[in-house]
């Protein structure tokens, strides 16, 4: 069961990060950061909310990486949401 939950949400995220770099070279990109933001919110979620049940595996370490990849990107993804200048222009004007 769980293989198979793995197996799905690794292939959605792939499918969110295929459309994000199409996304991205549209004309506002910046609704694709919100995209990308809200995208490593549930796996965030999953795995600060199941830390027990990861403890008690011995698999903690793990857990904090992934818990540290979602939690940058989703940093990362808000920062170029939210930042007021032509962040989302750069290397477009030539």
């Amino acid at each position: 069961m769980v293989w198979v939950g793995l197996i799905q949400a690794y292939l959605l995220m792939t499918i969110i990060a295929v459309l994000l770099v199409l996304g991205s070279r549209q004309a506002n990109p910046r609704k694709w950061n919100v995209v990308g933001a809200l995208a490593h919110c549930p796996p965030l979620i999953a795995a600060l909310s199941s830390l027990a049940v990861f403890k008690s595996m011995g698999a903690l370490g793990i857990v904090r990486v992934a818990i540290a990849f979602h939690f940058v990107w989703l940093c990362l993804e808000s920062f170029a949401a939210l930042y007021p200048g032509q962040l989302s222009e750069i290397g477009r004007s030539e």
